[in-house]
């Protein structure tokens, strides 16, 4: 056998065709005396896959009809019940779809009240088989034989319940399908002369039928053997069996079932549609007398087949396979598959040595590769672990390459939602002149440093510290930017916060001071005043000047009193306090003080938890923003007070930093007024800010609450 493989190509050409012969020998005998046997499982094989065929055009049509009614079902103008609507929707599924001879709708009392072609009788369904078992599974349903009375042709008909808002079947859609139509889907090309072909409902009568077979449309078959077992069967079946014209064939039927395929969960509803039945002529006496010179025929082509087709490979395996393999390799190797080689080792000659010199210099050059891999891996390990953004900008400053940082910086999920951005285009306006400069200045082949604010994909505002150069790639490309950039939005956030926490403690200080001070000044003035008041009875005009006196001086302690609260000096008794229960208290005190032109609703939430607040503040907190609202609304209008309980979660608290997650009482107060300016907006909460007139308010109302 060594000396075999390592001769020249005509000696083993020679060898294999003595091989070819021999072997073409032995399967023509094998095939003479097999040819009986291979008829028989051809015709079976047939029979099969012609069951399998029927089985899925069957369903197909079943689907079809199916997929119609669900379709018309969906439709508003069908189930508004109204005929005319319902006329035009069941012609226009009439008028796009093959094999049906009309689409109609029942309503439950069995009056056909739509149809894409109405009938000039009235019909009524009531007392039919089908009808009473759509009515009654509620579900896709179909009939038997039936001779239509608009087209006089044989039908069968499906009907689909529709069920209204409160379950109950408000009307029952129904389709007849031409079973002439059937016949003509039902094309099988390679079955041999004499087949018969049968189409029988569930109850055993005859749809279609085939010339010569026997059996007339609308015949009733229940009781021949294969129509009996099609009518029971779950699944196709193949059975050898006598047909009515008398002649013994190979009947291949599908199942009666309708399958999932056809309409969801049919299989469990145990729904039975029509049966497709094909018989096939056994012609054993043509196989006895043909068979033999057929199958010695096709066994002496096969042998010189094999014969011509084996001098074919075995050239191709000894020279052409082994070069275009080595080719095949190159090629893969050309576009960067470094794990090509040359896999075939029992080369002789010249192309072992060709092979064996190819997968050396694959071997060299995967070696180098991974090198070079490695060291990209590490690189590209550094870029996605840096704590800060980088990014690759080209010459237009287009976003090229980012990390996983940048990503989060830029509101990203993942690069291609950034890549080919343009930089400078999400820098606020305020900030697009610096940034300007700052590329400007990076252009000239500095490294500049700059923080501006940028808008991030999610539309969020970020302060960010940017560092950018230039950078020369080593692909002898244009000069590029790099740029390192950190999120500063949170350490500018805190910076002000700090700012305006030192800015509000030292009004607060000053505050504080001041209205001790100047509450001492006005309890001497109170109480002098009272005093004057009291000695000046008997003369009106000097009595009415100390009044004004006193009452100045109150207002001046009313201010003194918001004061103190606002700089924190101000004694709190907090108590376990009901909201529900204080605005009850408080509803008609706020009606006087708004007036009859302004409504108040108060939506109380259920269940709400108690508090720990001061119930004085708490009013004085309400009535502030009541106040205010009815103030917004000189002509009257509505005032609602809202209570109910909130959790606030991380989230919140991370984008609100004056708030810590927990569990909260929510009091919202809010008026159908003339509303707020963008400007008013921005300094509501500032100390002493009103835009009341002189005299009308003290500027301590919303800070203060």
């Amino acid at each position: 056998m060594l000396t075999l493989l390592r001769a020249g190509i005509g000696a083993r050409v020679i060898a294999f065709l003595l091989v070819c012969l021999l072997l073409g020998s032995i399967v023509g005998v094998w095939a003479l005396s097999r040819y009986s046997r291979v008829a028989d499982e051809v015709t079976h094989d047939i029979a099969l896959r012609t069951a399998d065929l029927a089985e899925a055009l069957k369903t197909q049509f079943i689907r079809n009809a199916y997929m119609t009614l669900r379709a018309m079902a969906g439709f508003q103008r069908v189930e508004g019940k109204n005929a005319s609507d319902c006329n035009d929707v069941a012609y226009f599924f009439l008028t796009n779809t093959n094999g049906y001879g009309n689409i109609g709708s029942i309503l439950p009392n069995g009056v056909a009240y739509c149809a894409a072609l109405p009938s000039a009788n009235k019909f009524d369904a009531r007392g039919l088989d089908w009808f009473e078992t759509a009515l009654t599974k509620g579900d896709f349903t179909m009939g038997g034989y039936l001779l239509s009375k608009v087209t006089n042709g044989g039908v069968i008909i499906f009907a689909l319940p529709i069920r209204d808002e409160d379950g109950l079947i408000s009307q029952v859609l129904t389709l007849t399908a031409d079973v002439n139509y059937i016949s003509k889907i039902l094309d099988f090309p390679y079955l041999p002369e004499e087949t018969s072909l049968t189409v029988i409902d569930q109850f055993g009568n005859a749809l279609v039928t085939s010339p010569g077979s026997g059996i007339e449309q609308g015949d009733n078959i229940a009781r021949w053997e294969v129509a009996k077992r099609a009518m029971t069967a779950d699944a196709p079946f193949v059975m050898e069996w006598k047909g009515p014209d008398g002649t013994t064939r190979l009947f291949a039927s599908t199942s009666s079932r309708v399958s999932d395929t056809a309409v969801p969960g049919a299989n469990g509803a145990d729904i039975r549609a029509f049966s497709i039945i094909v018989g096939i002529p056994a012609q054993r006496i043509t196989a006895t007398i043909m068979g033999p010179v057929q199958t010695a025929g096709i066994a002496v082509s096969i042998v010189f087949a094999i014969i011509l087709i084996g001098i074919y490979f075995f050239i191709r395996n000894t020279l052409v396979e082994p070069v275009k393999e080595i080719q095949l390799a190159a090629e893969r190797l050309t576009f960067g598959d470094l794990t090509a080689r040359v896999a075939r080792k029992s080369r002789a000659g010249e192309i072992r040595t060709l092979a064996n010199a190819f997968n050396i210099m694959a071997s060299t050059l995967a070696r180098r590769e991974d090198d070079i891999r490695t060291s990209n891996a590490r690189l590209q390990r550094i870029f996605e672990t840096e704590p800060a953004s980088v990014m690759l900008l080209d010459q237009d400053l287009r976003i090229v390459e980012i990390n996983k940082v940048g990503l989060e910086i830029m509101g990203a999920d993942n690069i291609e939602q950034v890549r080919g951005k343009v930089i400078r285009t999400t820098v606020i306006e305020e900030d697009r002149e610096r940034m300007r400069m700052h590329l400007h200045n990076v252009r000239m082949g500095s490294t500049d440093l700059v923080t501006i604010q940028i808008i991030d994909l999610k539309g969020r505002k970020r302060w960010v510290e940017m560092q950018s150069a230039n950078i020369q790639l080593d692909d002898n490309s244009a000069a590029a930017f790099i740029s390192i950039a950190r999120d500063k939005t949170e350490e500018v956030a805190t910076s002000a916060q700090l700012v305006q926490a030192q800015k509000m403690e030292s009004i607060g200080r000053l505050t504080g001071g001041i209205a001790h001070d100047f509450n001492n000044l006005l309890t001497i003035i109170m109480g002098n005043a009272e005093i004057l008041r009291e000695e000046l009875g008997d003369r009106p005009k000097l009595e009415k000047l100390a009044t004004m006196i006193e009452t100045a001086a109150q207002r001046g302690a009313e201010l003194t009193h918001g004061m103190l609260a606002f700089a924190r000096r101000q004694v709190l008794r907090p108590t376990e306090l009901d909201t529900n229960v204080l605005l009850g208290r408080m509803v008609d005190m706020i009606k006087r003080l708004l007036g009859e032109d302004i409504r108040i609703q108060i939506d109380a939430g259920e269940n709400l938890w108690r508090v720990a607040a001061d119930p004085a503040q708490m009013e004085s907190a309400i009535l502030n923003l009541s106040i205010n609202a009815r103030d917004a609304m000189p002509k009257g209008g509505k005032l609602t007070i809202e209570t109910q309980n909130v959790h606030l979660d991380e989230d919140y608290a991370s984008r609100n930093p004056e708030a810590v997650a927990g569990d909260y009482v929510l009091i919202a107060v809010s008026d159908s007024g003339t509303g707020m300016s963008q400007d008013v907006l921005t300094h509501v909460f500032d100390p002493f800010f009103t835009t009341k007139e002189v005299g009308k308010g003290s500027g301590l109302g919303l800070s203060m609450v």
